[in-house]
Protein backbone atom coordinates (compact mmCIF):
# COMPACT_ATOMS: atom_id res chain seq x y z
CA UNK A 1 0.00 0.00 0.00
CA UNK A 2 1.41 3.33 -1.33
CA UNK A 3 1.54 6.48 1.18
CA UNK A 4 -0.93 9.24 -0.20
CA UNK A 5 1.98 11.72 0.02
CA UNK A 6 3.35 9.49 -2.93
CA UNK A 7 1.51 9.89 -4.87
CA UNK A 8 1.06 13.84 -4.64
CA UNK A 9 -2.87 14.05 -3.31
CA UNK A 10 -3.87 15.49 0.46
CA UNK A 11 -7.51 14.38 0.26
CA UNK A 12 -8.43 16.02 3.10
CA UNK A 13 -7.00 19.43 1.26
CA UNK A 14 -9.13 19.72 -1.85
CA UNK A 15 -8.28 23.13 -3.59
CA UNK A 16 -11.33 23.24 -6.01
CA UNK A 17 -14.35 21.73 -3.75
CA UNK A 18 -15.19 20.28 0.01
CA UNK A 19 -17.96 17.93 0.28
CA UNK A 20 -20.13 17.59 3.03
CA UNK A 21 -23.21 14.88 3.91
CA UNK A 22 -25.96 17.10 3.52
CA UNK A 23 -27.90 16.41 6.95
CA UNK A 24 -24.72 16.35 8.60
CA UNK A 25 -24.66 20.45 7.35
CA UNK A 26 -27.63 21.19 7.84
CA UNK A 27 -28.05 19.70 11.23
CA UNK A 28 -25.00 21.84 11.89
CA UNK A 29 -25.86 25.09 10.24
CA UNK A 30 -28.84 25.07 11.84
CA UNK A 31 -27.67 24.89 15.17
CA UNK A 32 -24.94 27.53 15.18
CA UNK A 33 -27.00 30.28 12.04
CA UNK A 34 -30.85 29.40 12.31
CA UNK A 35 -33.01 28.55 9.50
CA UNK A 36 -32.90 31.83 8.18
CA UNK A 37 -28.99 31.76 7.13
CA UNK A 38 -29.41 27.83 6.21
CA UNK A 39 -31.40 28.43 3.27
CA UNK A 40 -28.95 31.43 2.03
CA UNK A 41 -26.00 28.88 2.87
CA UNK A 42 -27.99 25.57 0.98
CA UNK A 43 -28.67 27.99 -2.23
CA UNK A 44 -24.76 28.01 -2.82
CA UNK A 45 -24.04 24.52 -3.53
CA UNK A 46 -23.70 23.57 -6.85
CA UNK A 47 -26.77 21.65 -8.65
CA UNK A 48 -25.11 19.94 -11.18
CA UNK A 49 -22.10 18.34 -9.21
CA UNK A 50 -21.76 14.46 -8.98
CA UNK A 51 -20.05 12.60 -5.03
CA UNK A 52 -18.18 9.68 -6.07
CA UNK A 53 -16.48 8.48 -2.69
CA UNK A 54 -13.12 6.59 -2.91
CA UNK A 55 -15.06 4.15 -0.25
CA UNK A 56 -17.52 2.84 -2.80
CA UNK A 57 -16.87 -0.09 -4.33
CA UNK A 58 -16.97 0.62 -7.88
CA UNK A 59 -15.06 4.19 -7.33
CA UNK A 60 -11.60 3.11 -8.71
CA UNK A 61 -12.51 1.75 -12.28
CA UNK A 62 -15.46 4.57 -12.58
CA UNK A 63 -12.34 6.97 -11.66
CA UNK A 64 -10.23 5.02 -13.62
CA UNK A 65 -12.66 5.04 -17.21
CA UNK A 66 -13.00 9.03 -16.56
CA UNK A 67 -8.95 9.78 -16.48
CA UNK A 68 -8.80 7.01 -19.84
CA UNK A 69 -11.24 9.14 -21.23
CA UNK A 70 -10.10 12.14 -20.45
CA UNK A 71 -6.79 10.84 -22.09
CA UNK A 72 -8.26 9.73 -25.13
CA UNK A 73 -9.18 13.42 -25.52
CA UNK A 74 -6.17 14.80 -24.74
CA UNK A 75 -4.07 12.53 -27.05
CA UNK A 76 -6.09 14.22 -29.69
CA UNK A 77 -5.95 17.98 -29.19
CA UNK A 78 -3.21 20.16 -30.81
CA UNK A 79 -3.50 23.04 -28.71
CA UNK A 80 -0.33 22.28 -25.69
CA UNK A 81 -2.36 24.38 -23.21
CA UNK A 82 -5.42 22.97 -23.20
CA UNK A 83 -3.78 19.26 -23.58
CA UNK A 84 -1.69 20.35 -20.63
CA UNK A 85 -5.14 21.41 -18.69
CA UNK A 86 -6.21 18.21 -19.95
CA UNK A 87 -3.22 16.40 -18.30
CA UNK A 88 -3.77 18.17 -14.97
CA UNK A 89 -7.02 16.60 -14.91
CA UNK A 90 -6.42 12.91 -15.82
CA UNK A 91 -3.63 12.69 -13.54
CA UNK A 92 -5.64 14.12 -10.91
CA UNK A 93 -8.92 11.65 -11.17
CA UNK A 94 -6.16 8.65 -11.96
CA UNK A 95 -4.55 9.54 -8.11
CA UNK A 96 -8.09 9.72 -6.98
CA UNK A 97 -8.90 5.94 -8.72
CA UNK A 98 -5.52 4.65 -7.13
CA UNK A 99 -6.23 5.76 -3.79
CA UNK A 100 -9.64 4.47 -3.94
CA UNK A 101 -8.25 1.13 -4.72
CA UNK A 102 -6.48 1.41 -1.52
CA UNK A 103 -9.49 2.37 0.39
CA UNK A 104 -11.90 -0.51 2.07
CA UNK A 105 -14.91 -0.66 -0.01
CA UNK A 106 -18.71 -1.12 0.50
CA UNK A 107 -21.68 -0.80 -1.76
CA UNK A 108 -22.85 2.42 -2.80
CA UNK A 109 -25.70 4.33 -1.16
CA UNK A 110 -28.31 6.69 -2.81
Amino acid sequence: MSDRADLGVDDANDEKYVVFKREVLTEELRHRYGPEHLQKILDMALADAVVIRRQDLFASPALAAYAGCIGIVMAREQDPDIKGQLAKVADYFQRQSELAGEEGWKLPSP
